[in-house]
């Protein structure tokens, strides 16, 4: 069990990492003009890995509000990234597919975290980066868990 100097460390190591992450991400919108920034891409993940689906469940499955993801999508499908097409269930609406167009910057995404990440490790032993990416996926369950029920309980930011 953590002791409060150790949780301590960990915390200001975990908020360290979100300043450079943020800072990161800042510099690549920055460099990347027009390309789809993060936020999006996470939209364009989310269908094509769910499937074809109306804007008001991606909103949902990305717990985003409705009218900023409807944004988003009007953009991806401007850029021929997502393609409206009819609700086999219901003619009157619409649902979001990704189109190959979509695939393709999927793919480039992909591919570029992967040579990212590749690089950020090239000189980490392969047990080492085993080890942590085991206690990195402990640590973000752990995260997830604690986050939910101290936001559903008297802990929460309203106490």
């Amino acid at each position: 069990m953590a002791n409060s100097a150790e949780a301590a460390s960990v915390a200001e190591s975990f908020i360290d990492l979100q300043r450079t992450v943020r800072r990161s991400k800042a510099r690549l919108l920055a460099a990347a003009g027009r390309d789809v920034d993060s936020a999006v891409q996470v939209l364009l993940h989310t269908v094509a890995a769910e499937g074809p689906m109306r804007a008001s469940a991606l909103a949902a499955s990305v717990q985003a509000d409705l009218s900023t993801v409807s944004r988003q999508v009007a953009a991806l499908v401007d850029d021929g990234l997502l393609e409206r097409q009819a609700d086999q269930n219901d003619g009157r609406a619409s649902v979001l597919a990704v189109t190959s167009a979509g695939r393709t910057a999927i793919a480039d995404h992909e591919r570029g975290r992967r040579e990212f990440f590749e690089a950020v490790l090239s000189d980490w032993e392969p047990g080492e980066m085993d080890q942590f990416a085991r206690q990195l996926e402990r640590f973000t369950a752990a995260y997830e868990h604690v986050h939910t029920t101290w936001m559903s309980s008297e802990k929460g930011p309203h106490a």
